[in-house]
């Protein structure tokens, strides 16, 4: 059997043609309906933070072997009365932080300590500071309709979500101005907690059970990650890492399989040179 090489600028260029993203509404209702409540937490202008457990009923569904790539967020304003566009001027936070992982504890199970109820593969997919702009959060609509979402805020790093309760932590030190109302939806298998602080880790408060802040997320399926990374052709010989793994990768770096994003980069191109150094880092490692 041949097998088809190709150069490295032709991979280069194949590179830019990368599966585009998709998005998922949660709660789902919120897909159809302005919500009956809002909430300023996300928003406030002094520090917050909030905790939410969305079930698997109200996210992307997986696939088998298969993992839904979260790269980003969007919220939108309240609709249970009519509000103005959010922020009336710019604003900044100094730190809003956002963590992503499976939820040890279900929808009405939250525990009040947050640190308590974050999985073992959390991954803190943004920190530092956020801006803002003037007017980015349309308003105006009244439930049953509903205001169009707020900017996206791309994540710095991903999270593969597989199934099950997802949990999504955020920590802000707030805006020092405004505050901005979000659209708060009913739907069973959600739950909320949240503080008045960036700091404190226990006797977190309950808030929005069944129910929760409306969001969009971004994400792309990819191919669920392999136990062994760099074995790229699924061979199950001895040596379990051959030249065959490295031409599995170019083929698939030219193919824009999502696959070569070794790095787990979110910018554009997704596929870089940086992925090949991955490749071989991962490689020299081997698999145990």
């Amino acid at each position: 059997m041949r097998t088809k090489t190709v150069s490295f600028l032709t991979m280069m260029f194949l590179a830019g043609s990368a599966a585009a993203a998709d998005t998922h509404i949660a709660p789902v209702n919120a897909a159809t309906t302005g919500g009956t409540g809002a909430y300023t937490t996300i928003l406030h202008a002094q520090a917050r933070s909030y905790q939410l457990v969305i079930g698997p009923a109200h996210l992307p569904n997986v696939p088998p072997g298969m993992a839904a790539r979260i790269t980003g967020i969007q919220w939108r304003m309240a609709s249970w009365q009519a509000y103005a566009p959010w922020p009336p001027a710019s604003v900044t936070f100094q730190n809003f932080d956002i963590t992503l992982s499976t939820s040890l504890n279900a929808a009405g199970s939250l525990s009040t300590v947050y640190t308590e109820n974050i999985g073992p593969d959390a991954v803190q997919v943004r920190s530092g500071a956020l801006t803002f702009i003037a007017n980015s959060f349309p308003g105006g609509a009244v439930t049953p309709a509903f205001n169009a979402w707020g900017p996206l805020v791309p994540f710095a790093n991903h999270y593969d979500y597989l199934g099950g309760n997802l949990l999504l932590t955020i920590r802000h030190t707030g805006t020092g101005s405004s505050s901005g109302g979000l659209d708060w939806v009913g739907g069973a298998n959600c739950q909320a907690i949240g503080v008045s602080s960036y700091t404190q880790p226990d006797q977190w408060y309950a808030q929005g059970n069944n129910g929760a802040i409306a969001c969009q997320l971004t994400y792309t399926l990819v191919p669920a990650a392999s136990p062994c990374y760099p074995n790229c052709d699924g061979s199950t010989g001895s040596p379990l890492l051959t030249a065959n793994d490295f031409q599995c990768f170019l083929n698939k770096y030219a193919q824009a399989d999502t696959y070569a994003n070794c790095d787990g980069s979110t910018g554009s191109p997704l596929l870089t040179a940086n992925d090949f150094q991955c490749f071989l880092n991962k490689y020299a490692v081997g698999c145990s």
